[in-house]
């Protein structure tokens, strides 16, 4: 006997199937807009077609199960760390694996907590963090954080010593978004950046992170372009000027042998 046209369980699985195209669909979407700087939820629904407040709750669930990430602040949407790890996972990304081990041994050699940095479109994202012996914890950032280019060490590092036609064009895409964090402005960035450039590396106190001193080196390939930064941050009894520079001297040792 044939099935009727109005089966439940069919009709069941054929919303169902409907559902994770949208899913997908969205996901691609969000990808593909990472490097103009996240995407909002009137312009997904838009590209794909679907009612905003379809959209607005395949995205709730995606971001719940992080594999897309919403800026507080901006509301933009931007991929999330668990796509970043499904795809180390699958082999098609290995930076975590390449630099484990040197934030391992720069977080021994120095006890402090240290973070691995990457680019993201305009944000920077921290991808891994290893915590030193010291009692003390300076934990500045959670993996998975997102922050504008320029906010935080290891973020300004990322992009203060690119070329500086493409460092204006990064503060310019992201002025709006400066004065959520600590009230900062393009020309903090960029003075904090003119620093940097003098002395290799950048080194902020309670600029970004109250009670706290950090500081972030850039990581080159051997193509000499910035891949990622590492940031080492502790409180400011561990972090005299003498000490900055024997730590930035240790992350760059350590930092060159794995590009």
């Amino acid at each position: 006997m044939p099935h009727s046209r109005n089966n439940p369980e069919e009709t069941r699985g054929q919303k169902g199937t409907q559902s994770i195209n949208r899913a997908v669909a969205i996901i691609r979407s969000v990808v593909n807009y990472n490097d103009k700087g996240g995407v909002r939820l009137s312009t997904l629904a838009r590209d794909i077609g679907l009612h905003v407040a379809t959209a607005r709750r395949i995205l709730q669930v995606l971001v719940q199960e992080g594999l897309i990430l919403q800026d507080p602040f901006s509301k933009l949407y931007y991929p999330g760390l668990e796509l970043f790890s499904l795809g180390m996972r699958a082999r098609q990304f290995t930076i975590i694996e390449k630099y484990r081990t040197a934030l391992e041994r720069i977080a021994h050699e120095t006890g402090d907590t240290v973070f691995l940095l990457i680019r993201s479109g305009h944000d920077a994202m921290c991808i891994d963090r290893v915590e030193g012996t010291f009692p003390i914890k300076a934990l500045t950032v959670d993996v998975g954080a997102r922050r504008p280019l320029g906010i935080g060490p290891g973020s300004l590092s990322l992009i203060a010593f690119l070329p500086e036609a493409q460092f204006e064009e990064i503060l310019k895409a992201n002025e709006r978004r400066y004065p959520y964090y600590r009230n900062l402005t393009s020309n903090d960035i960029r003075r904090l950046a003119e620093k940097a450039r003098r002395i290799g590396y950048v080194a902020t106190e309670s600029v970004f992170y109250e009670g706290a001193i950090s500081l972030g080196v850039p990581i080159y390939n051997r193509g000499n372009e910035v891949v990622a930064a590492i940031t080492v941050s502790s409180i400011p009894q561990r972090m005299r000027p003498k000490r900055r520079r024997e730590i930035a001297q240790i992350i760059k040792r350590i930092s060159s042998e794995y590009c």
